[in-house]
């Protein structure tokens, strides 16, 4: 198997927003000298989307692992490190490039991702992506991606294994999660 039918069978279809990410990872890791993606390895993804899929299958970080981090920016921006060291690759996403196939075809995929198209907008959509995922996967890449190398420690988020019991619901949740009311202990969802 491919690594591209690896983050095919992850993620559970092929599509140009999990090439976007796909591609950027492929291209972090040749830039970055990475052999095989581990534990040394740090990915910070401002995206929410199926980018972020191909990212982790690629990489190897994962939110378990704690060295895939999420930053709701809203943009194709992938940054790339290995722990400890102080520079890192930071690869986004060229402007217009999800557009070459006009503004129609970035309505169409955006009615898809949302589950709000039509089965015959969803088939017009995956017969005129092939053109654009083909392009982003095949493409050359700084025709497709910005790379710079940027100075950037990035540092894995603290993990606190203290547990502590909300005093409305019950549940359990690591200490460093709640929050106070009247003095006593709540979660997030019961602090509302």
């Amino acid at each position: 198997m491919t690594d591209w039918e690896k983050v095919i069978a992850f993620h559970g279809h092929p599509c140009c927003l999990l090439a976007v990410g796909y591609r950027a990872t492929r291209v972090a890791l040749e830039k970055l000298g990475a052999g095989v993606p581990g534990h040394d390895l740090v990915a910070v993804v401002e995206n929410r989307t199926c980018a972020a899929d191909a990212v982790q299958v690629m990489s190897g970080c994962t939110f378990g692992k704690r060295n895939f981090v999420y930053r709701d920016n809203g943009k194709y921006v992938f940054t790339f490190a290995r722990m400890g060291e102080r520079q890192a690759l930071r690869v986004s996403l060229k402007a217009g490039v999800l557009s070459r196939e006009g503004d129609e075809f970035v309505t169409l995929m955006e009615k898809v991702a949302n589950g709000v198209a039509t089965e015959e907008e969803r088939e017009e959509f995956y017969r005129r992506q092939e053109p654009l995922m083909k392009y982003i996967l095949e493409g050359p890449a700084e025709e497709i991606f910005e790379m710079q190398f940027v100075d950037s420690e990035i540092r894995l988020p603290e993990l606190c294994l203290e547990m502590i019991t909300c005093s409305r619901c019950g549940e359990e949740m690591m200490k460093d999660h709640a929050f106070l009311q009247e003095g006593r202990p709540v979660c997030k969802d019961c602090s509302v």
